[in-house]
């Protein structure tokens, strides 16, 4: 059946422009600064409710659409696929929808071919569609769809989850790596220079640029990446390669250790740090997180505030990035995690991180090179990361960073052996990604070392 279910979001009203145009002040009317949810051209009423009050709480635009675009897609859902259709709204759609509706969009959401999203999508949903059906609850009395679950995490509070319905956890891992020239090819996209070597002006170009570079350097998991702090991006460095601590609880399996960084690749980071971040602290409006932690102090390994009257320290590996969005920095008026937005000056969310590297992508292919990777996604940087210090440990490019015990393993005989010894700085690897990085690597070996190392 014909269905629209749609996000509207709300456009500034220019006072001044409707008198000239009425000839006398129109009549007062409360202006809605939120998203709104239409279906098939009216408002949801509930929907739209609870939008406004999630942003009216944290008024970040980018973070209520994104709510509203999950809350429209299962609205949509349910009157579709589900049927839950009534002409009066308190019986329709999420007013109506039991756990065999919520049941029935995680295996559409997560196993049909059709319609699946990413885990990381799923997540997202699945956070949304509680926030929403709690509300109703408390708002309406409507029953939850969903059983309710208490996690608790590192830093000692608990919070409750939906019981089951959780991320599909797929096998193996595709990837499209990229060679070291494609890669500097991404960075000068994600900054928006074109063949002629003019950059065209946006606010985001360093804070993308630095992005897209410390995944290369270090090849950190998405989320690793999005809500990495200032504090733990390794200095700069006159050799080849330099370390970086991969955060416990932000990686995969909670696999954390210490990972070999490109250190050439670091330039970028620091030039955003020092400069367009850093011009946009000193200037920006206060971040002022739900339940914020102040810092009291601060370097690479460690943090500390004060929790109900007590200095509390805590690792920065051991910092989940719940936690991470809750803290001020030490100036009582910032956020210490990297990447910041340069309107609010709040840090970017996990969506934006995949925007960044699609954007650079698609810039690349389009001023640059039309035979970068069409498919190129934010988790390739990893990939990319993976097989060129695969490369660089096969030609024994690491062997002198070590210590004499290790010197063996870093000077491989086989592509196999070398990767054995990268997947050291990448956490848990699976097989299938073992066997990928493998068959990845025999395609770049003709590629010269300078290459990989930025020497040329």
């Amino acid at each position: 059946m014909d269905m629209s279910v749609n996000v509207v979001t709300p456009r500034p009203v220019d006072h001044e422009l409707l008198v000239q145009i009425l000839g006398e002040p129109p009549l007062r009317v409360e202006h809605v600064d939120s998203p709104s949810i239409l279906v098939d051209g009216r408002y949801h009423t509930a929907a739209s409710h609870w939008l406004r009050r999630k942003h009216q709480r944290r008024p970040v635009m980018d973070t209520t659409v994104a709510h509203a675009r999950r809350l429209a897609a299962w609205i949509e859902y349910l009157r579709v696929v589900r049927h839950r259709i009534d002409p009066a709204e308190h019986r329709s759609d999420v007013f109506v929808a039991d756990e065999d509706d919520l049941l029935a969009y995680y295996r559409a959401r997560q196993y049909d071919q059709d319609t699946q999203v990413s885990s990381a999508t799923w997540q997202a949903q699945r956070s949304t569609i509680k926030q929403f059906h709690e509300f109703l609850h408390r708002t309406y009395n409507v029953p939850m769809p969903f059983d309710l679950e208490r996690i608790n995490l590192p830093d000692g509070r608990s919070v409750q989850a939906i019981a089951g319905l959780k991320p599909r956890r797929r096998t193996g891992s595709r990837g499209t790596p990229i060679t070291p020239g494609f890669a500097d090819l991404l960075v000068q996209g994600a900054l928006r220079i074109d063949r002629d070597g003019l950059q065209h002006d946006v606010r985001t170009v360093d804070r993308d640029a630095a992005l897209v570079s410390l995944g290369l350097a270090a090849g950190l998991r998405r989320e690793t990446l999005t809500y990495i702090s200032r504090y733990e991006i390794p200095p700069l460095s006159s050799n080849d390669f330099t370390t970086i601590r991969v955060p416990d609880f932000i990686t995969k399996n909670d696999a954390g250790g210490d990972a070999f960084v490109f250190s050439h690749r670091l330039v970028p980071v620091h030039h955003y740090l020092t400069g367009h971040r850093a011009e946009l602290v000193e200037g920006g409006r206060p971040y002022r997180p739900a339940d914020a932690l102040q810092l009291t102090g601060a370097d690479d390994d460690t943090w500390t505030t004060i929790i109900e009257g007590k200095a509390v320290r805590r690792r920065w590996v051991e910092t989940d990035a719940a936690t991470r969005l809750r803290l001020v920095d030490l100036d009582g008026r910032s956020s210490p995690l990297a990447w910041l937005d340069p309107r609010t000056g709040d840090p970017v969310g996990y969506d934006t991180c995949g925007r960044i590297t699609a954007r650079a992508r698609d810039w690349t292919r389009e001023h640059l090179n039309p035979k970068f990777p069409a498919s190129f996604r934010t988790h390739d940087l990893r990939h990319t990361y993976a097989t060129h210090l695969t490369v660089c440990v096969f030609k024994q490019a690491l062997a002198e960073f070590v210590a004499p015990s290790l010197v063996d393993a870093y000077t491989p005989h086989r592509v196999g052996d070398a990767v054995e010894v990268a997947k050291m700085s990448l956490g848990h690897a699976s097989e299938d990604s073992t066997q990928l990085y493998t068959r990845n690597a025999h395609k770049f070996l003709n590629i010269p070392l300078d290459e990989f190392l930025g020497r040329r």
